[in-house]
């Protein structure tokens, strides 16, 4: 017994380091996260298969109380990640704030109607009553602004009714029959079309009538360019870990089937819609080609919404992208 115990000392010894040298090495990753949006699929399924682990890093997600919260979260320094779009990213560097963004989706939302309404293009919008998610400054809303003055030379800002408000009122809303058309984000726009609602026009393909050729990420992971550099095997880590969630809950229905929870009023039909419409967001490129039409974007959105709301820069502030967000 003795024999065995200084035979297996050392073995539990090395084990033992080898075990607390992983610990040491696991960095922490704060992520804010909204409850039941999309990241919380994928860090539920990050957790569940110890894939922040796997990719040395200890994963703390911060539930949000909404999507702004994300924003003054990562101005607080409260967490070292959250999702927002390019659009603020690239104001809060003229600012002199060093946040930049990682791709995280290209789903950009769309335009709704009722399955027996008359509205088939943005020339039928004129004195429509509109709900708009996201408010006035929504990308959504201010490219079918653009695309409706530039094609039928019509102002929906004037002959146009908006009612700006949260997504699931809006679709509440029009489902009443107290709105003509709904700009929705894209899961409650999936879960508008599985209930027999019509849509008109993607966020995409507004995009792509306004000269936009390639899918440009909407929403990013952002965080601090000096966390980056400071810890960047950390935010290597999470990227990989995401992505690789974002592969498990597309191509494997037992990882899909493990967030049911988080989509409590969904039936079945509705989280089919879900899932095709959170897959057919995946980045799948991000290159020299998205990241100009990314800026040329940028310019139509700042020439329609104006310089008072997008600042002075006629480009994307330099250091808006992160110089290491790879998709392979």
């Amino acid at each position: 017994m003795i024999a065995l115990v200084r035979v297996f000392a050392p073995v539990l010894l090395l084990w033992s380091g080898l075990m607390a040298g992983q610990a040491w090495a696991e960095e922490t990753v704060r992520v804010g996260s909204l409850a039941f949006g999309t990241l919380s699929w994928e860090m539920k399924v990050i957790q569940d298969a110890h894939l922040d682990r796997d990719n040395g890093i200890r994963l703390e997600v911060q539930t949000l109380a909404g999507p702004q919260a994300g924003n003054i979260a990562l101005q607080a320094d409260g967490v070292h990640v959250a999702l927002s779009d390019w659009l603020w990213v690239s104001r809060q560097r003229e600012n002199g704030r060093d946040f930049t963004y990682a791709p995280y989706s290209t789903s950009y939302g769309a335009l709704l109607v009722s399955g027996d309404s008359g509205v088939r293009s943005i020339a039928d919008l004129s004195g429509k009553r509109i709900g708009v998610a996201g408010g006035p400054l929504d990308k959504n809303w201010i490219l079918l602004n653009a695309l409706g003055e530039k094609q039928y030379g019509l102002n929906l800002q004037e002959q146009g009714k908006a009612v700006f408000g949260a997504p699931p009122l809006l679709n509440e809303q029009l489902k009443q029959g107290r709105l003509d058309a709904v700009l929705n984000h894209w899961h409650y726009a999936a879960r508008l079309e599985t209930a027999g609602y019509r849509r008109v026009l993607t966020g995409q393909e507004l995009a792509r009538q306004m000269g936009v050729t390639t899918d440009v990420p909407g929403m990013g992971y952002v965080f601090r360019e000096k966390w980056a550099q400071q810890h960047p095997a950390a935010l290597a880590g999470l990227l990989r870990a995401s992505r690789e969630a974002q592969r498990r809950l597309c191509e494997e229905d037992a990882a899909w089937n493990g967030i049911s929870a988080l989509m409590p009023d969904d039936d079945t039909a509705s989280r089919a819609a879900l899932r095709k419409g959170y897959c057919a967001g995946r980045v799948l490129r991000w290159g020299d080609e998205e990241r100009r039409d990314a800026d040329r974007l940028y310019g139509i959105l700042r020439q329609a919404g104006g310089v008072e709301e997008f600042g002075k820069a006629e480009h994307i502030a330099p250091g808006t992208f992160w110089s290491g967000a790879v998709v392979p």
